[in-house]
């Protein structure tokens, strides 16, 4: 029994739906890997003004009191205020420099 084109194409029509779906998701799971930002933060950082490049490097999360390097990531590391990792680059409202 030969299929119907009209259902042939339906099909062929849903199943390149399905794919485009697909392909979004695995960017987005790329670009995460690898970035600095954490998507669970988003709106953490808008509130903080958050920035991955800062307009003053002198002012930069790597010298910042709250900013700790991660090995695992190049140019990341680990924030407290941000619960997670940010740009070794990037600045904050809440960025103090370290102590010293």
């Amino acid at each position: 029994m030969t299929e119907l084109p009209r259902r042939a194409a339906i099909r062929q029509l849903l199943q390149s739906i399905a794919a485009l779906a697909i392909v979004p998701a695995g960017a987005r799971t790329v670009l995460a890997a690898e970035s600095c930002t954490d998507p669970a933060s988003e709106s953490l950082r808008t509130s903080l003004n958050y920035a991955s490049v800062s307009a003053e490097p002198s002012k930069a999360c790597g010298g910042c009191g709250f900013y700790t390097s991660d090995e695992s990531k190049q140019a990341c590391g680990n924030c407290v205020i941000m619960s997670g990792h940010v740009d070794e680059t990037g600045v904050c409202d809440s960025w103090a420099g370290r102590g010293g």
